[in-house]
């Protein structure tokens, strides 16, 4: 009998260590902050944190306000390290609606815009690893403010 129970302690401890319910998330800080583009708050867009070695993190911008930068869960933070960091803006397509999507008044159905899509900040900006944004995230809260220009 007690083998049974020891193989079943055994069992149980290595599936918990498989699932990952011992393992920790790395240390995180959380991130607020502003984000403008000559000189004026950036409406809305999506800022990501990369620190190598680590999970990326992204957040949202509204209002020119950094806001819920993610890891791991809603509002966790970045990872701790010199993060270089990506600024996404882009005014949603403003093209007509594709009627192969949605047929007729009476049928439900997805409708997706057509169009481009344009940039409401420089493109060098969409790539951390040429935008020439950083910051060191540290325990805590960082405040992070970043002035985008043409």
């Amino acid at each position: 009998m007690s083998f049974r129970i020891s193989t079943i302690i055994v069992l149980c401890v290595v599936c918990f260590g498989v699932s990952g319910c011992f393992s920790k998330s790395p240390p995180l800080g959380k991130v607020e902050g502003t984000v403008s583009f000559d000189g004026k708050p950036l409406e809305e867009g999506t800022i990501i944190f990369t620190v190598s070695g680590a999970r990326d993190a992204s957040g949202l911008i509204k209002n020119g306000e950094i806001q819920q930068v993610t890891s791991f869960k809603p509002g966790d933070g970045a990872p701790l390290g010199e993060a270089k960091i990506a600024v996404i803006a882009v005014k949603p397509s403003t093209g007509s609606i594709s009627p192969a999507n949605n047929p007729s008044p009476d049928t439900p159905g997805t409708s997706t815009m057509t169009g481009p899509s344009e940039f409401l900040i420089p493109t060098r900006y969409t790539n951390p690893e040429k935008s020439g944004l950083t910051a060191t995230i540290t325990k805590g809260t960082n405040e992070i403010h970043l002035e985008l220009t043409k």
